[in-house]
């Protein structure tokens, strides 16, 4: 069992930029998908802010997405599909998210996934097997009150295993009455900022896509962001 700590207690406030220049400037904010990376014996582990008991002892209790979601239910407005990734135990809710401004709203919790409404968007985005590139976001891990579920939460969110995928990986998402099947094609960690996320989120692909992201790199405690993001594509099959 991992030793947890005190990931950042609220969400972040890191901009991820969607505009048409390298810099995204004018784009779209994304607003706080999880909280940080690093190396923990060997495997895939995130980096946390030590935490420790009124005994000086590291806590090794931590919160996990099952038992929190047979606690208190999926969030509310998650029923647009299902997402499923079997090589990492994923088997969450989704939520439609239309982005008609500047920012893309982050999930409500540890246990869900966003699919963001790229509509008002020339060339971004789409929907789950419209020939398009649905794009879908959600935490990696989190540690703060999920107003939803009127808790606090600490530790692993959905997403906290995204980049231990490899090519060929299958992603299902069940939307519109159909189980629509994916094939991991290529996987990612680029800045968080300074990046062309045009790239990543355009609806121009040869194949009917989707795009899945969350928080990697290192986190900074004084800014409480992450340096990168982890971002994976996937070909339907």
């Amino acid at each position: 069992m991992l030793l947890w700590g005190g990931i950042a207690a609220v969400a972040l406030s890191v901009a991820v930029l969607i505009g048409t220049a390298s810099d995204g400037a004018g784009g779209i904010r994304l607003l706080g998908i999880g909280d940080a990376q690093a190396s923990l014996g060997g495997t895939s582990a995130r980096q946390i802010d030590e935490f420790r008991d009124d005994d000086g002892a590291l806590p090794q209790q931590q919160d996990s997405v099952e038992q929190f979601a047979a606690d208190h239910g999926d969030p509310p407005n998650t029923d647009f599909a299902t997402m499923r990734i079997p090589a990492i135990n994923v088997n969450a809710p989704v939520g439609r998210w239309i982005v008609d401004a500047s920012i893309m709203p982050e999930p409500y919790g540890p246990v869900d996934v966003a699919f963001y409404d790229l509509s008002a968007w020339s060339g971004l985005g789409g929907f789950p097997g419209e020939g398009g590139n649905a794009v879908f976001g959600a935490h990696v891990d989190l540690n703060r009150n999920v107003a939803y579920a009127d808790a606090h939460y600490r530790g692993p969110a959905v997403f906290w295993a995204l980049d231990q995928l490899t090519a060929g990986s299958i992603i299902e998402v069940d939307y519109a009455g159909e189980t629509l099947r994916y094939s991991v094609v290529w996987i990612e960690e680029v800045p968080a900022g300074g990046s062309n996320w045009r790239q990543y989120w355009t609806s121009d692909v040869a194949v009917d896509s989707i795009t899945l992201f969350t928080c990697g790199g290192e986190f900074d405690f004084s800014s409480a962001s992450y340096s990168h993001r982890t971002i994976i594509r996937a070909e339907r099959i």
